[in-house]
């Protein structure tokens, strides 16, 4: 990820993943880029002291990843959405020294893909038509030391369907999905000016994943 300030309460960020799949079951592996994004996040008010925090942020995705809708199913992994999509979003923060308490809101939304010619099941998908989806988030952080400190956050996403249309066929949908997930996170001082910082969660309801493992470390 890069970040670039434009002013000083407006920073331009893109995003270049690299992504490596591995498929228990079907024994296949993936390793290409995923969908490049580029954003803008706003920060409309100055900070003062004792006051919260309030960031904009806006999103665009591309669909430069492999997509699932132009694989061969069974032959290969995908490593993007397939889609176009747009996202915005309203994050709050509050120091409570040595507390800090964050939340935030927001939707995306996908646009329409045509012009597919994939094979799934003995029909040719033609269309797709990607849910709108929203999320919130909210938790603390808390400061153990002045080394180490201790994040703990819940979010919940919300999905609506997906339909697949295919040629000469009655076209399918995906049920609407919920996302529930609780998060552990502890930030350690590697060198005065890094924090290194080791990530843990859970999922709440079926359609989150089971288990979630993470470690982050900028690069200046």
């Amino acid at each position: 990820s890069f970040d670039y300030g434009l002013l000083n309460n407006l920073t331009l960020n893109a995003r270049l993943p690299l992504a490596t799949k591995y498929d228990t079951q079907e024994s296949l592996s993936a390793t290409d880029w995923g969908d490049v994004s580029f954003g803008l996040r706003w920060q409309p008010f100055a900070y003062v002291p004792g006051k919260a925090t309030v960031t904009i942020n806006s999103t665009l995705s591309t669909k430069t990843g492999v997509s699932p809708y132009e694989i061969t199913i069974g032959e290969r992994l995908s490593t993007g959405s397939g889609t176009y999509s747009f996202s915005t979003g309203l994050s709050v923060s509050k120091v409570l020294d040595p507390i800090v308490l964050f939340g935030s809101l927001s939707s995306s939304y996908s646009f329409e893909q045509n012009g597919l010619n994939q094979v799934r099941g003995g029909r040719v998908l033609k269309t797709v038509q990607q849910g709108q989806s929203f999320s919130f988030s909210s938790g603390f952080s808390y400061s153990l030391s002045y080394d180490t400190s201790l994040s703990i956050s819940t979010q919940i996403g919300y999905s609506t369907e997906t339909k697949l249309f295919f040629r000469n066929s009655e076209p399918a949908s995906s049920p609407d999905s919920l996302n529930g997930s609780m998060n552990f996170s502890l930030g350690i001082r590697v060198d005065p000016k890094t924090i290194m910082n080791v990530s843990f969660g859970f999922g709440l309801t079926e359609d989150a994943s089971d288990l979630n493992m993470g470690i982050s470390y900028p690069i200046n």
